[in-house]
């Protein structure tokens, strides 16, 4: 197989960036799409070109074409569909959080078989300034990690005149809040480019809904949580400090990402940006600052690198930036916060799935 076909289910926002992503690999085709509003789903593929369209994702999954599919709908129907895929013998690419709780991730880990199934939430660990950040980790430049240092907080935005769809702070519709969305791609960037080598212990959290004097910025029932602010132990390892938002009462965002070690600092930036990439070391009772990475990067870079590796992984047989066992971490993860908020205690990380299964 030199060329894999793809089926992508969903055609809101995500679908259009998938499909826009995948027509610019020449070793991928999107062959067709499927949504339950079959207007939407007939716009979008002739926007790009694609031939067939389906108002029902299991249409998509009998097509015998398709070899893989993409789903990009929200989490509360996602597991079940992506099941569906894999019993119709496709190979899956999930949008995160991989799923509403780390059980059902199990699920899917025991359905996947010798399929490849991948999760989103590598998008922005595959840009070249991750390489390069595992890189200086790997080398040891910073010594014994002691602190992983991540706060991603969006500023507040005058009221939009089309609000957010429902699912993004939603418990029921997508998991969890800003946190599950967007912190997702925070937890998998932190612990891949550490090579998944970090062993969770204890997570102690709190959450926060919508501000009060915000609340007419999103949809009603809007019960996850806007900010949440997490420390997470690693046995025999650092501890992660992790602040994470939108709707940040300040005209900026605030986003800081730093690893620091015994010998050294290492600061950058995860969303694609330009940007430098500072190694510190003190040298001769002095701190020697070194730019170890210097570049430009954009969404749509990420978008095609993400599209890129799951359509290699299916091609070539190998495992996929982030595979079921890495996005369960992360999801058991994200389940201990809100665990932590829960109880208003520190929680031990007691995964369902044992290590390497």
């Amino acid at each position: 197989m030199k060329t894999l076909r793809l089926g992508i289910v969903g055609c809101g926002v995500m679908g259009d960036v998938y499909l826009k992503a995948a027509s610019s690999l020449p070793s991928a085709e999107c062959i067709a799409v499927a949504d339950s509003d079959e207007a939407q789903a007939t716009t979008l593929a002739s926007r790009y070109g694609v031939d067939t369209v389906y108002s029902d994702a299991e249409q998509l999954f009998a097509d015998a074409r398709v070899h893989a599919v993409i789903l990009a709908i929200p989490t509360r129907v996602r597991t079940n569909l992506a099941l569906r895929a894999l019993q119709a013998g496709k190979h899956v690419l999930l949008e995160k959080p991989v799923a509403l709780n780390a059980a059902d991730v199990q699920t899917l880990i025991r359905a996947r078989g010798s399929l490849i199934a991948a999760c989103c939430s590598s998008r922005l660990r595959l840009q070249r300034s991750a390489r390069a950040v595992a890189g200086v980790l790997a080398s040891g430049a910073i010594g014994e990690l002691r602190i992983i240092r991540s706060c991603w907080q969006f500023p507040v935005r005058p009221r939009p005149e089309k609000l957010p769809p429902k699912w993004r702070l939603s418990s029921a519709e997508n998991g969890g809040g800003n946190m599950a969305n967007l912190g997702s791609y925070i937890l998998d960037y932190l612990l891949g480019v550490l090579d998944w080598q970090l062993e969770p212990e204890l997570v102690f959290a709190r959450t926060w809904g919508i501000p009060d004097i915000l609340v007419d910025h999103v949809p009603e029932d809007s019960d996850g949580e806007s900010l949440t602010s997490a420390m997470i132990t690693f046995r025999s390892g650092p501890a992660l400090l992790l602040e994470q938002g939108e709707s940040f009462i300040a005209k900026q965002a605030d986003s800081i990402w730093k690893m620091i070690g015994t010998t050294g600092t290492l600061s950058f930036q995860i969303l694609p940006s330009t940007q430098r990439i500072v190694l510190e070391r003190y040298h001769a009772d002095q701190v020697i600052e070194e730019t170890v990475w210097e570049g430009s990067e954009t969404f749509p870079m990420a978008q095609e690198g993400l599209i890129d590796d799951f359509v290699q992984a299916v091609l070539t047989g190998r495992p996929p930036a982030t595979t079921l066992e890495q996005a369960y971490v992360v999801r058991e993860l994200l389940d201990c916060i809100y665990a932590s908020t829960h109880q208003g205690a520190a929680v031990p990380y007691t995964p369902l799935l044992a290590p390497g299964c």
